[in-house]
């Protein structure tokens, strides 16, 4: 997204308003003014021009569903840098609030509770609660609740100094850039295509004498920052002639590392450290799999991509039209979008009635005639419901061109409840794709309890593919299971879930972890032209 003149995007503005909300929510403030923000939060984000600049030049209130008192917020940003009002809510909160809202299963009006009644201030004063039995005493709480809060503090106690993957990318980035690093690499786990690290590795050409990093030590050309909130950092300075061994041995994994270089041979580039040791070369995404003794077969790579399979746009919960979302496909050299929008039972995005869905088809079918940029797949994203079936009706569901079924509710069934619901979704016979198959989100939400080896075995049977959903909190299909889909011949198209044009870009973090789960061109469907990955996932 385009960044202001003030150097705020829309993005910036959208996220200060959301905050409003959740603080205004957890505060217990009129219910309906935190709403309020939290729709204007939506709005703002898809304006086509930089809310800030449309404050600057007075036009901001124009805008249909923007007051002066939302007008007057985004003064303030293009003013001060910051809120007035956002910092006047933060000053009420305890300061082990942030930590407290990332325990799952906590949501603003139970985290209200615990602060009006409970005196809660951090996250050891819940789990205190939570044991002693005075959480599960709340209305609203009960016994459930409290180990679900136990277990959910564990959980924070155990991701605080993981990242994702895409977040230690850009902590890494920003680095680079801050200290003028040349010819700088981010190497360890970020660039092996780990889902989630915790140490970010940095190997740039220069000297260490330069640079300082707030919290960290030197070691000769290595500064390490240790880990503690954060993953630790750890930049190594090397010369032009010692680059090739320095990233290599900061890529990792150790045993990996080790093994290779216990052989004598040439350190020139990282292919010639393979091959000078009479080994076939390893990509980085592999190198916890392989030991270079056998050849890799080749991954696949973002420039494979040919169509954009997972797409919303305004008709249910997207930024863009159907006609702008086509546009960026193309600008990106995608050759088809699947417009998979929500439906009808996920209300909170806007999911398209029947009526609304065969509209939104013939409107497909209407741009197609036209001749645009890309050819758009009428589809949907359906959801499955808890019993396993989908919610709509199957002569509906005929007319798409394909369909991803996905699970949005109903999360805390038992394992034989949700592996049968998910089994019984990839045997429908007009579901072709099985979206973000676990559930997960990373470093926030586990999966839902569920046997894929036996929902896997139901989609190779039925030639059902199932989705490496690319949103790097998703990354869903896990690598981990990537081996299993080529052993069963099922195909796992990547997609972004892209909700907005920058959304789209997040497939270079699927093909990342495609690669991470050595993943090849001939897995993944949308390698395929529009006729061909239709006939994969139909297959």
């Amino acid at each position: 997204m385009a960044r202001s003149m003030a150097g705020l995007s829309n993005k910036d503005v959208a996220r200060v308003f959301r905050e409003i909300e959740l603080l205004s929510k957890i505060l217990g403030r009129d219910a309906r003014r935190a709403m309020t923000y939290g729709r204007i939060s939506r709005l703002i984000e898809g304006l086509p021009k930089p809310a800030v600049d449309l404050a600057a030049a007075g036009r901001l209130i124009d805008v249909k569903g923007i007051g002066a008192s939302a007008a007057s917020v985004v003064a303030d940003l293009l003013d001060r840098g910051s809120s007035q009002r956002l910092e006047e809510l933060r000053a009420e909160l305890p300061p082990g609030l942030p930590d407290i809202l990332r325990v799952p299963g906590l949501g603003p009006k139970r985290i209200h509770t615990v602060l009006t009644e409970l005196g809660v201030t951090s996250v050891e004063e819940l789990r205190a609660c939570a044991v002693d039995g005075r959480l599960a005493a709340l209305p609203g709480f009960g016994p459930k609740m409290a180990e679900k809060v136990i277990e959910g503090v564990a959980f924070l106690d155990e991701i605080r100094a993981r990242r994702r993957t895409a977040d230690a990318w850009a902590t890494a980035n920003e680095c680079i850039q801050e200290h003028g690093l040349q010819k700088a690499t981010i190497a360890g786990a970020v660039r092996r295509g780990c889902l989630v690290v915790d140490a970010i590795a940095i190997v740039a050409i220069g000297s260490a004498d330069g640079v300082s990093i707030r919290g960290a030590t030197r070691d000769g050309d290595v500064w390490v920052r240790p880990r503690g909130h954060e993953p630790e950092l750890r930049i190594r300075f090397t010369t032009e002639p010692n680059y090739a061994r320095a990233l290599f041995e900061e890529t990792g994994p150790a045993d990996h590392v080790a093994a290779v270089l216990a052989l004598p041979g040439a350190d020139d580039t990282e292919d010639a450290i393979y091959e000078s040791r009479g080994l076939h070369a390893v990509p980085p995404e592999r190198r916890h799999a392989c030991d270079g003794k056998e050849p890799v077969p080749e991954l696949v790579t973002r420039r494979d991509l040919r169509g954009l399979v997972h797409a919303h746009t305004t008709w249910s919960d997207g930024r863009l039209s159907i006609e702008e979302m086509a546009d960026a496909a193309a600008e990106r050299g995608y050759s088809y979008l699947t417009v998979t929008d929500h439906s009808k039972t996920a209300v909170y995005a806007r999911g398209l009635p029947d009526a609304r869905l065969q509209e939104q088809i013939e409107a497909i079918r209407a741009y197609n005639a036209k001749g645009g940029p890309v050819r758009v797949l009428a589809s949907t994203e359906a959801d499955i419901l808890p019993d396993g079936t989908i919610d709509y009706p199957d002569a509906l569901l005929r007319q798409l061109d394909f369909v991803i079924a996905s699970v949005h509710s109903s999360f805390g069934q038992d394992r034989a409840t949700t592996t049968a619901r998910l089994v019984a979704a990839v045997r429908h016979p007009h579901v072709h794709v099985l979206g973000h198959a676990t559930g997960r989100l990373l470093l926030r939400r586990p999966g839902y309890d569920v046997d894929m080896d036996a929902v896997m075995e139901a989609a190779a049977q039925h030639g059902t593919a199932i989705e490496l959903n690319a949103n790097p909190w998703r990354l869903d299909l896990d690598p981990s299971l990537h081996e299993r889909a080529q052993a069963l011949g099922i195909g796992v198209p990547i997609g972004p879930d892209a909700h907005s044009a920058e959304g789209m870009d997040d497939n270079d973090w699927g093909v990342l972890a495609a690669r991470h789960g050595g993943l090849r061109k001939q897995d993944v469907p949308n390698t395929l032209d529009a006729d061909g990955f239709l006939n994969a996932v139909r297959s």
